[in-house]
């Protein structure tokens, strides 16, 4: 039976349809995903990810593991977050993550709900001893509040300048628990005590679930808050604790009703990230890639030693892997994952993402495709139910 987030009757109550995915029950769509995806470009939208993993991995020598499972650096600044790829002997692509140094000794891993099993296996055989892997999952959400109205919504609910947070930043911000009226100070959950606090400029986070205290009637919250994203607009990831759900979800839509916010769904998130170019574990990277294979070499910090680095420097020797390229289609078909990409008769790759874009209305695609053919510019064919459709290599992003 698929999990459900703390949020399942919030969603159900709001109309939701209901799609698995990654082993879970997540909402779909609410009004309709155009509409929630417009909502999101234009004004601000609220996402209930709380399906995503999240890991914190501890120990005195954590950087140092977590450093050489890593195809990025991982930081080393309490407060600084890092979009990375975590890396087999060969390579390959086991999922990407974002990591968070909490401090010098913990860091926080939000990895993808599908790959999570694998990816808790994967970090606990391959840390030391003195270095604790442990699963937060289910004791907090993980709430994504997106689109250019974000900052304003969020500032609505706290005294920290969230408007000032840099991207991939992450501070605890003291956010208020009740729909209106001004934030008003709290003690922190014990979990979180300290981290981000002025006073101690400690910037660490406690072990434990969710706290009773959090978002008490008339109080505010200590909530993990990072200015991540998987939209492309401004936006920043919430982890209230689990056992306050409804009082965090409802506080966000209330402050941001006059403004525009609405609950979105998957969706319209996969829409959203695919005009931006950005990945889906398990369809446009499925275990077999590398960083290399999925316009990912910027991520790749080539300068140190990690797993996967002799692979991947030989893969980057010889040139002749295949590449992930923007698709924009040049009539109004619509690629699909999997639909077959063609130059002339011959297949030379497949969609792994596609849609027809909200924003720009015309298809869309990330496909794989061999070396020569994965010019900007190249034209191509995309066989959609039998017929062959024109589209062309396009720079990404989409916009």
């Amino acid at each position: 039976m698929a999990s459900r987030t703390p949020l399942f009757d919030a969603h159900r109550e709001a109309g939701a349809r209901f799609i698995e995915f990654g082993g879970w029950e997540m909402p779909l769509q609410y009004a309709g995903i155009v509409e929630e995806h417009l909502a999101v470009r234009q004004a601000a939208g609220l996402f209930d990810v709380s399906h995503m993993g999240k890991l914190f991995v501890e120990g005195p020598g954590v950087h140092a593991a977590l450093d050489r499972l890593s195809a990025n650096d991982v930081p080393t600044r309490p407060g600084r977050a890092r979009y990375t790829f975590l890396l087999r002997e060969d390579g390959t692509i086991l999922d990407d993550a974002i990591v968070t140094c909490l401090s010098a000794d913990r860091y926080f891993v939000v990895c993808n709900a599908g790959p999570r099993p694998a990816v808790l296996a994967w970090l606990a055989s391959h840390v030391p001893p003195d270095v604790r892997v442990r699963d937060a999952t289910t004791a907090y959400l993980c709430l994504a509040l997106q689109g250019p109205r974000a900052p304003e919504i969020l500032g609505r609910l706290t005294l920290v300048d969230v408007l000032g947070m840099k991207p991939f930043a992450g501070a605890v911000v003291r956010v208020s628990g009740l729909a209106s009226g001004p934030p008003t100070e709290a003690p922190s959950p014990l979990e979180m005590e300290g981290w981000g606090s002025p006073a101690s400029g400690d910037l660490s986070i406690r072990n434990g679930g969710g706290s009773r205290d959090a978002f008490a009637s008339g109080g505010t919250a200590a909530v993990l808050v990072t200015r991540t994203g998987y939209t492309g607009e401004p936006g920043f990831e919430l982890f209230p604790p689990a056992d306050r759900a409804r009082e965090a979800w409802d506080a966000l839509l209330a402050a941001g009703r006059d403004l525009g916010l609405r609950p979105v769904g998957l969706g319209a998130r996969d829409t959203l990230r695919l005009e931006k170019g950005y990945l889906l574990s398990g369809q446009d990277f499925d275990g077999r890639q590398t960083p290399l294979e999925v316009n990912g070499a910027w991520v790749v910090k080539w300068d140190r030693s990690f797993l996967g680095r002799d692979a991947l420097e030989a893969q980057r020797t010889r040139g002749d892997h295949p590449r992930l390229v923007g698709l924009k289609m040049e009539d109004r078909g619509v690629p699909r994952h999997g639909c077959r990409i063609l130059a002339g008769p011959v297949e030379v790759g497949r969609v792994t993402s596609g849609t027809m874009s909200p924003f720009l209305r015309v298809g869309i695609a990330l496909a794989s495709v061999g070396p020569a053919h994965a010019r900007v510019g190249t034209g191509l064919h995309v066989e959609i139910r039998g017929s062959a459709h024109p589209a062309r290599v396009a720079p990404l992003p989409f916009l």
